[in-house]
């Protein structure tokens, strides 16, 4: 793993919070004793949720909470889910996770019930990275690494499977669909997929390809199993709930050094525009919070991560949202 960057430090951080004992002697640090914000709730608030992976270093550490979009530092209720990155949408949502048994790691995604009461297991080839549900909660898309562990890494392999809800059963992987750039068939031994966002109809979605260097916007159909490049420069794309724009991290300078700040392209005109306000590196794919604002998490001082959220039209400064908590996920 990277741990260079402060992106590379968060990385190390939220893979190996499994076990707060292992975390802390591998990144040498002794987290923070902090307590999920607000209350403890005994239930889950109504839809809208905001679903989060607490890291205080407590008895919450690991554990997914929800807590009301309206209201998130006001309280959450504590599910018994332990996971590294999480999503939900519709009925089902989606858990990943590692396992160190003896000196092998395993990693797995859960599927699970409005309950949180696990229903499948789909195996993974590596370390979580990013996933998704779609709006119906039929389809799911996982990223992992499978060698390399940042995305500043020159050497670092993605794959990105989509999985059937709730059964679990594989769809195959992006790499497997047939690509198309200007009309043309493409196809590169280099081809790392990465970061999906499901548009409205479940079928169409978003995600990044990147090849030779370049890290481009692919807009795809899991019924027509292909994709197609619309733009370049686009890395975890994360659509508006409206369908209208698609929020991404947009790399600053050279690959190497990891630095990259949010950005919105508007899907009609294909213009870009910078959120000038957020000027720390977002390692992150973001989530919409509504249709004006985006959800985030930052390494945080005493935390592993902190969820922030910024206007994307640059018109306020960021606000924190939930400290000591990563992997936000809006249900609406």
């Amino acid at each position: 793993m990277i741990g260079s960057t402060t992106a590379g430090r968060l990385w190390i951080a939220a893979a190996l919070i499994a076990n707060a004992s292992f975390w802390s002697v591998a990144c040498g640090v002794e987290p923070h004793k902090t307590t999920v914000v607000g209350a403890a709730l005994s239930a889950p608030p109504a839809r809208p949720q905001l679903l989060y992976v607490s890291v205080a270093s407590d008895s919450t550490f690991h554990h997914v909470a929800v807590a009301s979009l309206g209201a998130p530092a006001a309280g959450a209720f504590v599910t018994p889910l332990l996971c590294e990155r999480v999503y939900v949408n519709g009925p089902h949502g989606v858990c990943l996770t590692s396992s160190l048994e003896g000196t092998t790691t395993t990693w797995s995604g859960t599927v699970f019930n409005q309950q949180f009461e696990p229903v499948a297991r789909v195996p993974l080839t590596g370390e979580p990275s990013r996933v998704r549900v779609s709006p119906d909660g039929a389809l799911a898309a996982a990223t992992v690494f499978e060698t390399g562990h940042s995305y500043a890494d020159h050497t670092f392999s993605t794959r990105t499977t989509l999985t059937q809800l709730p059964t679990g059963e594989s769809l195959g992987d992006l790499e497997q669909f047939s690509a198309f750039k200007d009309g043309r068939p493409i196809k590169e031994v280099d081809f790392n997929y990465w970061g999906v966002s499901f548009a409205a109809d479940s079928d169409t979605f978003y995600a990044t390809l990147d090849t030779n260097g370049i890290s481009y916007l692919v807009r795809g159909s899991v019924r027509a199993r292909r994709v197609e490049v619309i733009h370049e420069g686009v890395e975890c794309p994360s659509i508006s709930p409206d369908n209208t724009r698609v929020a991404f991290k947009k790399r600053v300078g050279a690959r190497s050094l990891g630095w990259w700040q949010i950005a919105v392209l508007q899907l009609d005109t294909m213009q870009e525009s910078v959120v000038t306000t957020e000027t720390r590196s977002v390692d992150d794919q973001v989530e919409w919070l509504d249709n004006d604002r985006v959800i985030y998490h930052l390494s945080g001082g005493d935390h592993a991560a902190d969820l922030w959220t910024v206007r994307v039209d640059s018109s306020t400064k960021p606000e924190l949202l939930v400290p000591a908590a990563y992997s936000p996920a809006v249900v609406r």
